[in-house]
């Protein structure tokens, strides 16, 4: 299943890949040809666009949960992209430039894999970011999450209510009643089995101050509380649909395959 982007991301990537075509067409008058270089700079950052977002649907279903792992995946996808764009991009250029296809070597084909590798690597930082997934975070450090924001100091104890508002109205709301917390942009949006409520923060650092009780981290952006569990279906593809009070259906990442087996019994 391929998340539906935010407005946010769509705003973000379409800046990036505007700027990055600007960046690729200064570059692309080394080559002598400012026709060429013009061309290249339509379909490159065109095929950046599509190649990118493929790499945030991957984040998004496969994001490892250790730092490590983080690090490695963000370098691979980084660098299959380029190989990716390298392998298209450049012998459309080789011919522009009057060459003949049929003499197009390996060295030829992904010339400049680096510098494609470089703009999907930018890419992915900023974006990770923005969709509140740091590339480093203390969650994912201690193997607690997928990311998301700083964690509370050891001695800490788990909070039992959140602050929140409901039109203009401040309000103290229950950690018990809390059915599942969701990531949105800058924001995580709190259910019950009938409201939610909108708050600026990052549902990593929640996940922390909520301490270890029933409340499971199922998504990157997803935490569930597990005694508000009505109904489970799955696993697809190493994926649950998870059933909630208030007739809320979540889906777990295949990351988190293990952590939702083990709230089964709960939810019998």
């Amino acid at each position: 299943m391929i998340p539906t982007p935010k407005k946010s991301f769509w705003i973000f990537h379409s800046i990036y890949w505007v700027v990055a075509g600007v960046a690729l067409f200064v570059y692309g008058l080394g080559y002598g040809h400012w026709e060429i270089a013009l061309v290249r700079n339509i379909y490159s950052p065109l095929l950046g666009f599509v190649v990118s977002f493929l790499i945030s649907v991957g984040y998004a279903q496969k994001m490892p949960q250790q730092n490590i792992n983080r690090l490695l995946f963000v370098l691979a996808a980084s660098i299959a992209g380029a190989l990716l764009s390298a392998l298209i991009v450049n012998p459309i250029t080789y011919g522009l430039l009057g060459y003949d296809l049929r003499r197009l070597t390996a060295a030829n084909i992904f010339t400049d894999g680096l510098y494609f590798a470089l703009f999907y690597l930018v890419w992915s930082l900023l974006y990770l970011q923005i969709s509140n997934t740091p590339l480093f975070s203390a969650a994912a450090a201690n193997g607690e999450g997928t990311g998301g924001g700083a964690s509370p100091s050891p001695q800490s104890l788990p909070i039992e209510t959140i602050n929140v508002e409901k039109a203009g109205a401040k309000l103290k709301l229950h950690v018990d009643d809390i059915t599942h917390i969701v990531a949105n942009g800058d924001y995580v949006e709190f259910f019950t089995a009938t409201e939610a409520y909108l708050k600026l923060g990052a549902i990593g650092s929640y996940e922390a101050a909520l301490g270890a009780g029933p409340f499971k981290r199922i998504h990157r952006s997803v935490i569930i509380n597990a005694e508000k569990i009505t109904a489970m279906t799955g696993p697809q593809k190493g994926q649950y649909w998870i059933k909630l009070e208030g007739d809320r259906e979540v889906r777990s990442s295949r990351n988190a395959q293990s952590v939702v087996e083990g709230l089964m019994p709960r939810a019998e």
